[in-house]
This record gives structure tokens, sequence and C-alpha cells, in this order.
């Protein structure tokens, strides 16, 4: 079986993301993900830098989807 795209790692991450639909541990998803330290951080940085997730507090840092414009809460 072939590794996951970057772009199916993408989808992965925000799908997770959207059923918690809060801010969580980077710690806890990387666990929840079944992924290695690079592999969460090559998706991570990558999806920061688009805009799509932000960063948040905590001792391993947490993380949530960005607000889109026009989006509600």
């Amino acid at each position: 079986m072939s590794r996951p795209t970057l772009a199916e790692d993408r989808r992965t991450f925000l799908s997770a993301l959207r059923k918690i639909d809060s801010s969580i541990g980077n710690l806890s998803l990387r666990s929840s993900l079944g992924w290695t330290e690079d592999r969460y951080w090559k998706v991570h940085a990558n999806l920061l830098s688009d805009g799509l997730i932000t960063r948040g507090r905590g001792r391993g840092g947490s993380v949530r989807r960005a607000r889109q414009h026009g989006q509600r809460r």
C-alpha cells in the first residue's frame, strides 16, 4: 500500500478537526491520527502556512481550524 499524499493527509487532518469542532492538543491529535511526529508536523506546517489552521495554547501547543471569512460559529 502506498503512502498517502500530502493532499490526502491534509484532508484527513482537517476532517479530524471538523469532527472535534474545537481546539485539540497537538499530541492528542497526532496520537488519534496514528502519525509519526515528522508526518504530523509536515502537514501541520503546510496547513498553517495556508491559513487553514491556527495555533493555540497548551503545554504541547494546540490546533484548531482557522475561521474562514464569512463562516458562522
